[in-house]
């Protein structure tokens, strides 16, 4: 968590830099850009505020102010503020000063870019401030305007984005997704310093995810990149040479995390003391070297070396005075009352494990907000709220038509209507009046095409609004959270106990993740919108018999299990075809009736893997199965123990089969049961 927010308030930040360019944006004037330049010299040597008075001064000196360079210095002084001063009120109102610039300059259209910065910054600020749903918002517009312009560096900035918000939310796999996604982004940016540290600091960050996640080998792997990386790059830029060797240093102090975790101590403290050496120097990264010289005092108390963890302690305690920073202030607490506790002096332990916990509950009474929200549905809702308007506005503009087809039509009839009151009096006025009537059942069709298309359109809208109303992701949300404290309060219980909460809280994760795609259901899934990954069929299938024990239990039935010999193998989101394999079997409970067997049968030939769920329930009547895989279907019967059916999951696992190159289908006799089957391509582990 506290490396985590080490990067979110890191050195340099992405989208909102000094030395931030758009994708074909003009630039500033040579003067102002050399003081920007100086300006930047003077920050990375260590004297920050001096930079930002420098910077300050020279400006004021000059008159009339070209609109890039005014832009590019808000935009240096807003970084000092967010990142040195933390005052995001004063960051948010540069961001607001970037707009007016642009809307106040004729040079809008080619500085679309600026707009995003801006609203980046204001989403940072506010995410920083606690305020995440206005966040969120906020990353949206930036992300459609990017979008619009073609802007790939931009987008790295969104991905980035919900990246730190999911590891902060510890969903530490999903952020490390986001994180991958960012880089491949990135690679497209100009070859200057943001860019380069940018993505360094990405692949650090991946390491970070797959090391909260305990995946060792995977964390190192994206260590060794960002140490190549930095390598590769060293001294390229005009950048002086701390810089590098601190981000290095920042890599070199998570390495020795993974060490420490693999019980290779030596390895870590000697890793730990290199990044130490090099970011307690002036102009370098001294938070981060705070953060270290805590991990290398809690070592030596694991390792026994108590002097060694005293003297650290103290040390710390020393730069902390002139670096403050409640995070390093709460893990010093913490060792100190350890190291207290072990010399015997309950009082002294007992006043900083006080502390320690006064701190802690602040920081998990602000963080509380963050974990209860639901990121992925608040983005998904924005953009559903998105098209609504789309279609609302398309709805606007063809009422509008209507009208205008309509009037056209009155006018049609009113010259027919003249027409015919003179036809007595020529032949001629009869040939003009076939011709007006040709117009009008010219009109007539337009406007039936134009009514046809906007009761389409009206459908469309009640499709979706509908989906939405399925929406129950808080009441699951709750019961997780409630499922997690238990867990941490475990030491009371028995295995049998934890084992349940863990069931308990992941048929909950289950549930939470079915509901956001019930809410999608009306978007169509394909093969290139999920995040995919190696799973074991095998396991995964085991896992979900398993968890449905419970509920088969509950009527006295019997799940079977054919396993195929060798271990399978497929390329797929395992959270999707986890639900496809949920789905069926939870169908077959249901419609099952007491005292019933349910058959499992899993096989492996030619690349394919075939899953099928059998059951002796009351299967499924002649006239329902031609409804069964239709969205919201009305082919609906209760369960065999009145259990309500909602008529969505056949149709979501579909979807989710035709995106994995496979198919479900069934086979049933009404009152002999049901066979549902389920196919995708896998390979054999073997």
């Amino acid at each position: 968590m506290v490396r985590s927010i080490l990067f979110f308030l890191g050195l340099l930040l992405f989208a909102a830099s000094c030395e931030y360019r758009g994708k074909s944006e003009p630039v500033g004037t040579p003067a102002f850009d050399s003081i920007i330049k100086t300006g930047d010299r003077i920050y990375d040597s260590g004297y920050k505020m001096k930079a930002l008075e420098y910077v300050i001064a020279r400006h004021s000196e000059i008159k009339n102010h070209d609109v890039i360079d005014e832009m590019n210095y808000y935009t240096f002084c807003s970084e000092v503020y967010r990142k040195d001063l933390q005052d995001y009120d004063k960051y948010m109102s540069y961001a607001d000063s970037i707009t007016t610039t642009i809307d106040k300059s004729d040079r809008g259209k080619d500085m679309q870019g600026r707009y995003v910065q801006a609203y980046n910054m204001k989403a940072d600020a506010l995410f920083a401030k606690g305020l995440y749903n206005e966040s969120y918002d906020y990353y949206f517009q930036a992300k459609n305007l990017a979008k619009q312009t073609g802007d790939s560096c931009s987008l790295s900035k969104y991905s980035y984005s919900l990246g730190m918000a999911l590891y902060r939310q510890q969903r530490y796999l999903e952020s490390a997704q986001y994180f991958i996604e960012s880089y491949n982004e990135a690679a497209q940016c100009k070859d200057i310093f943001i860019y380069f540290y940018h993505k360094q600091e990405l692949l650090d960050n991946i390491g970070l995810c797959y090391f909260k996640a305990r995946k060792f080998d995977s964390a190192m792997l994206y260590y060794t990149k960002a140490l190549h990386y930095i390598d590769s790059n060293y001294l390229r830029f005009d950048k002086t040479e701390n810089v590098y060797l601190s981000a290095r240093a920042v890599v070199l102090g998570n390495m020795a995390d993974v060490y420490i975790s693999t019980k290779n101590y030596d390895t870590g403290k000697a890793l730990l003391k290199k990044s130490i050496a090099i970011n307690l120097q002036k102009g370098y990264t001294n938070l981060d070297a705070l953060l270290n010289q805590l991990k290398l005092a809690d070592l030596y108390f694991i390792t026994g070396q108590i002097p060694e963890m005293k003297q650290v302690l103290q040390d710390t305690k020393a730069e902390l005075d002139t670096i403050p920073d409640k995070k390093v202030e709460l893990s010093w607490d913490k060792l100190m009352g350890q190291y207290y506790d072990h010399e015997k002096d309950s009082v002294k332990a007992h006043r900083y494990t006080l502390a320690y916990i006064a701190l802690n509950d602040s920081f998990q009474a602000r963080n509380k907000a963050l974990m209860a929200s639901d990121i992925d549905g608040r983005i998904k809702n924005i953009e559903r709220q998105y098209q609504i308007n789309l279609l609302n506005k398309n709805e606007e503009h063809e009422r509008i038509y209507l009208i205008v087809a309509s009037l056209i039509a009155l006018m049609a009839i009113v010259i027919v209507w003249l027409v015919d009151k003179n036809a007595r009096r020529s032949r001629n006025n009869i040939i003009t009046l076939t011709q007006l009537n040709n117009q009008v059942n010219e009109q007539k069709e337009k406007l039936e095409k134009a009514v046809a298309e906007l009761n389409q359109k009206e459908k469309d809208k009640s499709r979706i609004l509908r989906s939405v109303a399925h929406d129950v992701m808080n009441p699951i949300s709750s019961i997780i959270a409630l499922t997690e404290i238990l867990i941490k309060e475990s030491e009371n219980y028995s295995q049998d106990h934890v084992e349940i909460l863990n069931l308990i809280k992941e048929a909950c994760n289950n549930s939470l993740s079915l509901s956001k795609n019930i809410v999608e259901a009306a978007m169509d899934i394909d093969e290139g919108n999920m995040g995919k990954e190696w799973v074991d069929i095998k396991k995964l299938t085991s896992s979900c018999v398993e968890l449905l024990n419970f509920k088969a239990n509950a009527k006295n039935q019997h799940i079977k299990v054919t396993w195929c010999q060798e271990d399978v193998l497929a390329f797929v989101n395992k959270e999707k075809i986890w639900r496809v394999i949920n789905n069926l079997l939870a169908n077959a409970i249901k419609f099952s009736f007491e005292n019933a067997d349910i058959f499992v049968n899993l096989e492996f030939s030619s690349g394919i893997v075939h899953i099928s769920v059998k059951d002796t329930g009351m299967g499924i009547p002649e006239r329902n199965r031609p409804l069964i895989f239709d969205m919201l279907t009305q082919a609906k019967v209760p369960g065999t123990s009145g259990e309500m059916p909602y008529g969505l999951g056949l149709s979501i696992s579909l979807q989710i089969a035709k995106a994995h190159k496979g198919n479900i289908w069934f086979e049933s006799e009404e009152g002999k049961g049901s066979t549902f089957h389920f196919e995708f391509p896998a390979k054999s582990s073997i």
